[in-house]
């Protein structure tokens, strides 16, 4: 929360500068985010939304003195770092070069907090951690790393802008949790955990970002900490980081911390993603500060509890947020296995639910995929068209369709493959004695796993 080289004097008071609020984290939001045109992209911004003037933009293009990367544009601007995206001149890939903000060259926090960064995602070999290809000093003294490059958006940005369905942010935080078990196990804690430090790549590829305020919880790692120049969170840290939106209590307070506080955190992921409200709100820095040094979270609670959302979900999110760290999960892995848990549940009840509506339903329904197979029916189509559901199910269903009628329903399947509904779409299905009938079909395709779901109505006495 406060300036790179001015901590609070003392936890009773809201620190100066605190990311989320009014003044952002001097590292808050920097992320190899690339959500605009490459060789076009808008005028930069600052963390608090104003343009960055061409001259200022130009006096900062840094020179890396190193000949493998070139520099292409500006890519991110945050309070404490600049992120660039650069052509590899080794090897044929696009690449995010991170360099710190002239401001801060002569900051030893500021310089320290960035050399963590990249030292702890090195430190870190997991899908879920950006990898780091190299660290140096620009030719100015400034530090720089380059990691991958990742297309994609923030959490943040979804939740806020975008349209994710419940399914897809849930596996999204499974695979935050797993990411953060895994630093869990490696003796390292985030500290900063929020969705605008969770990058989710174009292909769905999940990301956790910032790592420039991770400690270790205790000494267990000591041959990498005679490098790492961060420390182990051995006693009360005065130095109070972080986002205070998220925050939990006790690092809110400068106490002691171990790996529940970062499970306070994930809690904090799962209330915005369920409630679309971070758990901590005020109408300015000192009345949010307050609700973070006590745990205060009466609305967000209500919220939770109002939220239209499996209560076994609601009760996760509690948990991870409560006020005491003994009364949380104690580590990311623990959420992890809670979160796994509720899906195999939650896919088990699904799957009696679609039996049973299988089972009950008078109609003829079932489940198809584009390449003409019958995946699922139900017994009523044995009962009308007399086949067994082993031999509906052995061939392309269009052989059972009138010679006739075959190029309308191939029609009509085309129009499922483009994301369009079928109402009330008539052909003929050929009995087992040879016979034909005339179904009446109502069918929606899902595209994200190409299947097509429909209902059909016996229709023959009607024409």
């Amino acid at each position: 929360m406060n300036s790179p080289d001015e901590p609070p004097d003392d936890v009773g008071r809201p620190p100066d500068d605190a990311n989320g609020a009014n003044n952002p984290d001097p590292d808050a939001g920097e992320t190899p985010l690339d959500k605009t045109p490459r060789r076009a992209p808008p005028p930069p911004t600052t963390d608090l939304g104003s343009t960055i003037e061409l001259d200022e933009l130009e006096d900062d293009m840094p020179d890396l003195d190193n000949p493998r990367y070139g520099l292409c544009q500006e890519l991110q601007r945050g309070g404490m770092g600049i992120i660039f995206v650069a052509d590899d001149r080794q090897l044929p890939r696009e690449v995010a070069v991170k360099v710190l903000r002239k401001e801060f060259r002569d900051a030893p926090q500021a310089i320290r907090r960035f050399a963590n960064e990249a030292r702890v995602m090195g430190f870190l070999s997991h899908p879920g951690v950006p990898p780091i290809y190299e660290c140096g000093v620009c030719a100015d003294g400034r530090p720089y790393h380059v990691m991958k490059l990742i297309l994609g958006a923030t959490l943040a940005d979804m939740l806020h802008f975008g349209h994710p369905s419940s399914s897809e942010l849930l596996s999204i935080f499974a695979d935050i949790c797993q990411t953060m078990a895994f630093a869990h196990s490696r003796g390292l804690m985030h500290l900063d955990l929020k969705p605008g430090n969770v990058m989710v790549g174009a292909f769905g590829e999940v990301h956790v970002t910032d790592w420039g305020l991770a400690r270790f919880e205790d000494q267990s790692q000591e041959s990498f900490r005679n490098w790492f120049d961060g420390k182990a969170i051995r006693k009360t840290d005065s130095e109070v980081q972080g986002t205070l939106q998220y925050m939990s209590p006790e690092q809110a307070r400068g106490d002691l911390l171990d790996t529940r506080a970062d499970v306070f955190g994930l809690g904090a992921i799962l209330c915005e993603i369920l409630t679309g409200q971070a758990p901590y709100r005020g109408d300015n820095l000192q009345q949010i500060y307050s609700h973070a040094i006590r745990g205060s979270m009466g609305d967000t609670l209500e919220g939770l509890e109002e939220s239209d959302t499996d209560r076994a979900l609601v009760r996760l999110a509690k948990r991870c947020l409560s006020r005491k760290p003994r009364d949380r999960p104690e580590s990311a892995e623990e959420v992890a296995k809670e979160l796994m848990s509720y899906q195999a549940t939650a896919l088990q009840r699904i799957e009696s639910d679609m039996n049973r509506f299988f089972d009950l339903s008078l109609d003829l329904f079932c489940i198809a995929d584009f390449q003409g197979f019958f995946r699922r029916i139900n017994s009523n189509f044995s009962r009308v068209l007399g086949f067994t559901n082993e031999e509906l199910m052995a061939q392309p269903f269009i052989h059972f369709v009138h010679p006739d009628d075959r190029h309308r329903t191939v029609t009509q399947m085309s129009v499922l493959g483009k994301g369009q509904p079928v109402v009330r779409f008539r052909n003929r299905y050929r009995t087992a004695d040879g016979k034909y009938i005339v179904l009446e079909w109502t069918s929606k395709a899902i595209q994200d796993e190409s299947l097509i779901f429909a209902v059909a109505r016996d229709v023959t006495a009607s024409i």
